[in-house]
C-alpha cells in the first residue's frame, strides 16, 4: 500500500483506539474516562471495574467485530456482483440467518449460544444461493440480483413474523435476539465471533487481488488466468461466514454493510487491498458509536443499535437505488 493509504489505516486505527474507552464511559453509570484507563491497565474489584470489564468492554468488542465483519461482507458481495446495491441485509442473508437462528431457538429448548454461528451461516447460504440462482441468466444479472435480493428478504421476513405470531412457546429469546442489539452481551458472545472474524477477514484480504480482477469484465478476467465462477463462490462463502457470525451474536442489523464499503470507496481507491482494511476500520467505528449514542441519547431507555444504524443507512440506499436507475 503507498504511503498515504498506511496513513489512513493507522489513523483509524487510532480513532478505533480512541473510541473503545470513551465507549466505556457512558451509560447509567458515567465513568470518567481516566478512570476507565485505569481500569483497563490496572483491574481493581471495584464497583467501576466491574462494570468496565463485565459489562462494558465485552459489549464494545462484540460491536467492534460485528460492524467489520457486516462491512467486509458488503464490500465482499460487491465486488462478486460488481453491483453498488449488494449488502447483507438487502439482498435477504441477513434474513435467511435470521429465519434459521429462529427456528433453532423455537424447537430447540435452550439452544446454545456456541450453535448459533453454524446455523445462522447455512441460514446466510441458503438465502444467497436461493439470491444467486434467481439472478442468473447466462451469468450474473447485476439488476436481476438486487431485485431478486429485495424479493428474498420481504419473503424471509414474513415468515419469521408468521413463525412468531403462531408460535406458542419459547418466543421470547427469539424476539429479544431480533431486536438486533448489542445489549447484555459478555465474554461468551467475545469469544464466539472472534475466531469466524479472523478467519473470515483473514481470508477477505488474502483475496484481494481476485476481487480487483473481478471488477473487470468475465471474459478479460479469464484471459488473465482467473477461475471466475470459482473466484465467485470462494468470496461469496467468506461473505456468508462473516456474515452469518455477526447475525449470530448480535441479531439482525441492516445497512452496516451497503453504506461502509461506499465510504471507504471516497476516503480511498477500489483497490481491495486497501478497501478491505478500511471497511473494517469503518465499521467498526460505526457500530460502536452507533451503540454508545443509543444507550446515551434515551438513558436509561437504550436504542437498539439497529435502529440507529437503519436510520443512517435506509435514506442511503434509497439514494444508491434512484441513481441505479433499475
Amino acid at each position: 500500500m503507498r504511503k498515504r493509504d498506511v496513513g489512513l489505516v493507522a489513523g483509524l486505527a487510532l480513532l478505533l483506539v480512541i473510541i473503545v474507552p470513551l465507549s466505556a464511559c457512558f451509560g447509567d453509570v458515567k465513568i470518567p474516562v481516566s478512570q476507565v484507563w485505569e481500569v483497563f491497565f490496572n483491574r481493581k474489584s471495584s464497583l467501576n471495574g466491574e462494570i468496565v470489564w463485565e459489562y462494558r468492554l465485552p459489549r464494545i468488542l462484540v460491536g467492534l467485530f460485528v460492524g467489520a465483519n457486516l462491512a467486509v461482507s458488503g464490500a465482499l458481495l460487491q465486488a462478486v456482483t460488481q453491483n453498488p446495491l449488494a449488502a447483507p441485509n438487502v439482498i435477504g442473508m441477513t434474513a435467511g440467518a435470521s429465519l434459521f437462528a429462529v427456528l433453532a431457538l423455537l424447537i430447540i429448548p435452550h439452544f446454545p449460544v456456541s450453535g448459533l454461528p453454524f446455523v445462522t451461516f447455512f441460514g446466510a447460504l441458503f438465502a444467497g444461493l436461493c439470491v444467486y440462482a434467481f439472478a442468473w441468466k447466462k451469468g450474473m444479472d447485476k439488476g436481476r440480483f438486487a431485485l431478486s435480493g429485495i424479493a428474498f428478504d420481504a419473503l424471509f421476513q414474513a415468515v419469521i413474523t408468521g413463525i412468531l405470531v403462531f408460535a406458542t412457546k419459547g418466543i421470547d429469546a427469539a424476539v429479544i435476539w431480533l431486536a438486533g442489539s448489542l445489549w447484555g452481551r459478555t465474554w461468551e458472545h467475545v469469544f464466539l465471533i472472534v475466531p469466524w472474524s479472523v478467519i473470515g477477514l483473514g481470508f477477505a484480504y488474502l483475496c484481494y487481488r481476485r476481487m480487483n480482477v473481478l471488477q473487470l469484465h468475465d471474459d478479460i478476467a479469464a484471459s488473465l488466468g482467473l477461475r471466475v465462477q470459482a473466484a465467485r463462490f470462494l468470496i461469496f462463502l467468506i461473505a456468508v461466514g462473516l456474515c452469518g457470525s455477526a447475525v449470530a451474536v448480535s441479531g439482525p442489523i441492516g445497512f452496516v454493510g451497503l453504506v461502509i464499503p461506499h465510504l471507504a470507496r471516497l476516503l480511498t481507491r477500489a483497490d481491495y487491498q486497501r478497501l478491505i482494511p478500511v471497511s473494517a476500520l469503518l465499521g467498526a467505528i460505526l457500530m460502536i458509536s452507533a451503540d454508545t449514542a443509543g444507550r446515551t441519547i434515551a438513558a436509561p431507555i437504550e436504542i437498539p443499535v439497529g435502529i440507529l444504524t437503519a436510520f443512517i443507512g435506509a435514506p442511503y440506499f434509497l439514494f444508491l437505488l434512484r441513481r441505479a436507475k433499475l
